[in-house]
């Protein structure tokens, strides 16, 4: 067989399988390390940081309860189960909530978008009167994910900007007991946070950050625009990273 045909079947078999390794990369996103705790999903500490050892990240607290068709009041079933996650949060040392869900989000313009923003709405006052009970702070340092004013299209300084506002909070209210950061499901927003923490106080390689945020489920290949070889989340960091690092070389630093 010549050369130039054996390149051409190597050439379509490739064509052929990659949209199953696609696939495949896929499915292999998702929390790979389970959660520290049984009730909170994707519950983890970030160990000690900034002489701390009481901040946490995890999934929305209230995420896998269902959406509730009115505002929850006092007998709802999904807010009596809201208000045991909220408690359990507490009683893990937990005093402060930071969501970076928002709760302001558009409606859209399509059946799905608005269905989407009513179930997020719902779940974030669900949390939010929980919490209230509870006698936990809730902070919104609020982030989407993809869209309009989202990561997907912000510039790196405005992103920095966000994080650094969100994780001087984080640091803040951890002065006077445990926070918990999250966003929906744990893994992209609230990876980007914790990935920032990493980087900014744990003066970790940008890389190393980038790992463990892919290994707490971050998934790379949905947020891409260039096939999956990384997220826009991860072009932030990386960019965020050089900054930080000319910062750092700055005369005066």
């Amino acid at each position: 067989m010549g050369c130039n045909k054996l390149k051409a079947l190597i050439l379509v078999a490739f064509l052929t399988l990659a949209p199953a390794l696609t696939r495949a990369a896929d499915k292999s996103v998702g929390e790979q390390v389970p959660s520290e705790d049984s009730v909170i999903k994707d519950f983890h500490s970030l160990g000690l940081i900034d002489g701390r050892v009481d901040i946490f990240r995890c999934a929305s607290p209230v995420r896998d309860l269902g959406t509730p068709t009115t505002l929850p009041s006092d007998g709802d079933v999904l807010l009596d189960e809201a208000k045991a996650r909220i408690q359990r949060l507490y009683d893990l040392g937990i005093r402060t909530i930071i969501c970076l869900e928002d709760p302001s989000r558009p409606d859209g313009d399509d059946a799905t978008s608005k269905s989407k923003t009513k179930q997020l709405k719902s779940r974030i006052h669900l949390e939010s009167v929980a919490a209230g009970d509870a006698g936990l702070n809730l902070v919104f340092h609020p982030m989407n994910n993809a869209g309009p004013d989202s990561l997907e299209n912000m510039s790196d300084a405005q992103v920095k900007t966000w994080l650094d506002a969100t994780t001087d909070d984080v640091l803040k209210y951890s002065r006077t007991g445990g926070v918990a950061f999250h966003c929906s499901a744990g893994h992209d927003r609230t990876g980007m946070v914790a990935a920032y923490i990493r980087i900014k106080y744990e003066h970790w390689p940008v890389d190393q950050a980038i790992s463990e945020m892919r290994r707490y489920g971050h998934n790379w290949p949905k947020y891409s625009h260039n096939g999956g070889v990384s997220s826009w989340q991860e072009d932030h960091l990386r960019a965020i990273a050089k900054m930080l690092e000319q910062a750092a070389i700055q005369p005066g630093n």
